[in-house]
């Protein structure tokens, strides 16, 4: 028989697999029957069609994209894990500096894309900045609580029974701060990633959201929803790749 578990996983697949479906034939059919202008909304199957040669097309746009996404992802990342580091080091840094910093996750970013237009051009450099503090605040905050996460006793314990300080890090403070970690790192890949999207839609000459722009204001319909489609698509396999980093790095954790 099979087990309670694979059943109730087998049964989370189906909704989410009829769910999808639905979802994809309530598409087609709002396009096919006319309810919305197929000028605003491309069927599933145009948009299939279009994906190939839509990808091909905007490969030096895709690469633009990513590599202002990586540098910035990295950046606001290791920064703010500076940053979340040296404030948790004591009390009264936490006092004084984190106000400001919920300060700036509470600041809309786009309200201040101006200022990066003024002081950075119009260039790859303000996509790179602004993805970077997209991607910094999320994940020094979740640093901050990561730090939180890590017990005083834990500590004098594995000095008790002798542990390094490296041994101390790697086995007590770095597994009791990894699911907190790990979390940052999603919100901060999506921010970082939102953030790059939307300067390059705004003023960017490549790029994907410059080429999305491009599509929607000549009504290309179907080929902006395949676009659509390859950054979504390329956000999801992002990521599953941390996903799956995650769990290798759990087994730290064991």
């Amino acid at each position: 028989m099979m087990s309670s578990a694979k059943r109730d996983h087998y049964l989370a697949l189906t909704i989410r697999t009829i769910a999808i479906l639905l979802f994809l034939l309530l598409w087609y059919l709002a396009v096919k029957l006319e309810w919305i202008d197929s000028m605003f909304l491309a069927s599933p199957l145009d948009t299939l069609q279009h994906l190939i040669p839509v990808t091909r097309k905007a490969a030096p746009d895709l690469y633009a994209t990513l590599t202002s996404f990586s540098v910035a992802f990295v950046t606001g990342v290791l920064f703010a894990l500076l940053v979340g580091f040296v404030l948790s080091i004591s009390d009264y840094n936490r006092k004084v500096f984190v106000p400001l910093l919920v300060l700036g996750v509470t600041i809309p970013k786009v309200t201040l894309m101006p200022l990066f237009i003024l002081w950075f051009g119009i260039e790859q450099l303000p996509i790179i900045v602004f993805g970077a503090l997209s991607a910094f605040f999320p994940m020094v905050v979740n640093v901050l609580s990561a730090t939180g996460e890590v017990k005083p006793n834990q500590i004098l314990l594995a000095k008790a029974m002798g542990f390094s300080r490296l041994q101390i890090y790697r086995k007590v403070i770095f597994p009791a701060m990894l699911p907190v970690l790990i979390s940052g790192l999603f919100y901060a890949c999506n921010a970082a990633m939102m953030g790059v999207f939307i300067v390059e839609l705004a003023l960017a000459r490549h790029g994907l959201g410059a080429f999305v722009h491009d599509l929607a204001m000549t009504f290309r319909t179907a080929d902006m929803y395949a676009a659509v489609v390859l950054t979504a698509s390329i956000t999801v396999f992002i990521n599953m790749a941390l996903w799956y980093g995650a769990r290798y790095f759990g087994r730290w954790r064991v």
